[in-house]
């Protein structure tokens, strides 16, 4: 069984398909300003003359697939992607009869930058971000070039809407960099507390042991011309606390040590395992001692 966690259903959703969804969304509410709705007296924008041509639906079926090509290398070459949905963005201004290009068509944009500033380093979100300003900056200067009406109070608006786009990606991409560093730290952190807990327990497992290793021997030390049996009970102790360290030594090291890939348990080396002393030992580590 997977112990991953199942991603929340917004994050299963990929980028592209969110800058696609603000594509529709902005070309819904294009069609919306058009028309007049319930209530109105007339539509809020007055339709271009070729809106409802067939040049200018072509216009806007060409847009649409060029968006969708951006969208399908959004993740894979985000300043190339940048640059489709930015010519889709422009064409599918073309045929409003507007004198800038409006929020609506540059919802997908915004979209765009903020995935890009989100996941890409800051070279790249910086260069989409300069790329979108300056086709907004080259579209109003055209018309001003060529002696037509331009909308450059309303393209500051879009541009700054692009900016704040930018900055929410970045801050996300900031805001993710610091929880993975805090995350590492942490680790890094327990990871030395967990060495320190296991050098302080086989320090207290060997020097217990050494010690009654060495009292042992040098009581046999003293005894074994005088006190033969004595002297050989001692050198039995001590063989015993020394299998005794040696086995604990084995049991903590066989269970520090990771089973690693196309190894199984059967793999490490074999050590009996058994609970850890407590209380109820206290007697026999005193007659040992």
């Amino acid at each position: 069984m997977s112990s991953s966690p199942v991603l929340p259903l917004l994050k299963r959703v990929p980028p592209g398909a969110w800058v696609a969804a603000a594509w529709f969304a902005g070309m819904v509410l294009t069609l919306l300003t058009r028309v007049r709705l319930p209530g109105e007296q007339r539509a809020s924008v007055l339709p271009g003359v070729l809106f409802y041509r067939w040049d200018g639906l072509l216009t806007h079926v060409l847009s649409t697939a060029l968006l969708m090509a951006g969208c399908l290398w959004l993740t894979r070459r985000p300043l190339g992607a940048m640059a489709v949905l930015l010519a889709a963005s422009a064409l599918a201004t073309m045929p409003l009869g507007v004198a800038e290009i409006p929020m609506a068509q540059f919802l997908a944009v915004d979209v765009a930058l903020y995935v890009t500033a989100a996941a890409r380093p800051l070279r790249t979100g910086v260069l989409a971000l300069v790329m979108s300003v300056l086709v907004l900056v080259s579209y109003v200067s055209y018309r001003v070039f060529a002696g037509w009406s331009a909308g450059t109070s309303a393209e500051l608006a879009v541009a700054l809407t692009a900016v704040v786009a930018w900055l929410v990606g970045r801050s996300v991409h900031e805001s993710r960099e610091h929880d993975a560093d805090l995350t590492a730290r942490a680790t890094d952190r327990a990871l030395v507390a967990e060495r320190l807990r296991i050098a302080r327990e086989m320090h207290d497992v060997v020097a217990h042991s050494v010690g009654i290793i060495a009292l042992q021997a040098g009581a046999a030390a003293r005894v074994v011309h005088t006190q033969p049996d004595a002297a050989r009970e001692a050198m039995s102790a001590v063989e015993a606390a020394g299998r005794e360290t040696l086995s604990g030594l084995r049991r903590m090291l066989g269970a520090l040590r990771e089973t690693g890939p196309g190894q199984d348990a059967a793999g490490r080396e074999d050590a009996p395992l058994r609970p850890a002393e407590c209380l109820a030992d206290v007697d026999r580590l005193a007659r040992a001692t």
